[in-house]
């Protein structure tokens, strides 16, 4: 018998970048606010961390009588939609309660939606700022 030496089995550390980093959970944090307050919203959600915020107009939809009890004249409302990682929703979160209770005229409601799937690596680095 020789004697022969065994090649030691090196593991491959070859991995792409996706492989070697934990990906952050999206969410889409929908903010419904009072017509012309979105842009302070959504320089709020940009000073977090989140790269895309969508503003969209809206109206409200009770009649005319509902409105009447309530004192509500003015049914035009701006949504907000900012793609945010888990992480840094929770951290707007205060700052957003904050900007509600600045003025008696900030009024709005906010809410989170997980965002359970996206196709392509380059669209989730744009949207977790990690390109």
């Amino acid at each position: 018998m020789g004697l022969f030496k065994k090649k030691k089995q090196v593991a491959k550390t070859n991995k792409t970048a996706s492989e070697n980093n934990e990906t952050a959970k999206l969410k889409l944090f929908v903010t419904i606010v009072n017509k012309g307050l979105a842009d302070p919203v959504a320089k709020l959600f940009q000073s977090a961390g989140s790269s895309a915020q969508f503003i969209e107009r809206g109206n409200g939809t009770a009649s005319k009588e509902i409105r009447d009890i309530l004192g509500i004249e003015d049914t035009s409302k701006d949504i907000i939609f900012a793609i945010i990682t888990e992480e840094r929703a929770q951290e707007v979160k205060p700052d957003l309660q904050a900007f509600f209770k600045a003025n008696k005229y900030n009024k709005g409601i906010g809410f989170i939606i997980p965002m359970t799937s996206l196709i392509g690596v380059k669209l989730y680095q744009f949207l977790t700022d990690s390109l």
